[in-house]
């Protein structure tokens, strides 16, 4: 196998799985940011207690919110239906809002459920079963 293929398979994973990568790291900060104990707890007994400060967890949001919804789009140009970025771009704002701004774990949830269903929509999408008439 040449190196340009394998380049090839690197950046075609990526482009498959950016927007998982995405949700589950936004899903992460969020949890952290709304003070979930038991993450919390691990990562004092794991020596990163640093990452429990929202200096350093609000930016990490933006970064894994911003990864889904940029892997989101690349799955709108694989199939060309533009329902699973909008979901997206939805539960993004809504997650962020929740978290960010007024931390509220309800909202949060339902954001983060959003960017699940957004990601599981654009995985059917790219898979074919939803054909375009």
């Amino acid at each position: 196998m040449a190196t340009g293929e394998r380049r090839d398979e690197a950046g075609g994973f990526w482009r498959r799985h950016l927007d998982k990568v995405g949700i589950g790291g936004s899903l992460f900060a969020a949890l952290c940011c709304l003070g979930f104990p038991a993450l919390l707890s691990i990562l004092s007994a794991v020596g990163l207690g640093f990452l429990i400060n929202d200096a350093v967890l609000v930016p990490l949001l933006i970064a894994f919110l911003i990864a889904a919804l940029i892997g989101l789009f690349l799955g709108m140009h694989h199939h060309h239906r533009p329902w699973a970025l909008l979901l997206g771009g939805l539960s993004a704002m809504v997650t962020f809002v929740a978290v960010g701004v007024n931390p509220s774990g309800l909202f949060a949830g339902i954001g983060i459920a959003g960017l699940v269903v957004a990601s599981l929509l654009n995985v059917w999408l790219r898979s074919g079963q939803l054909r375009r008439p």
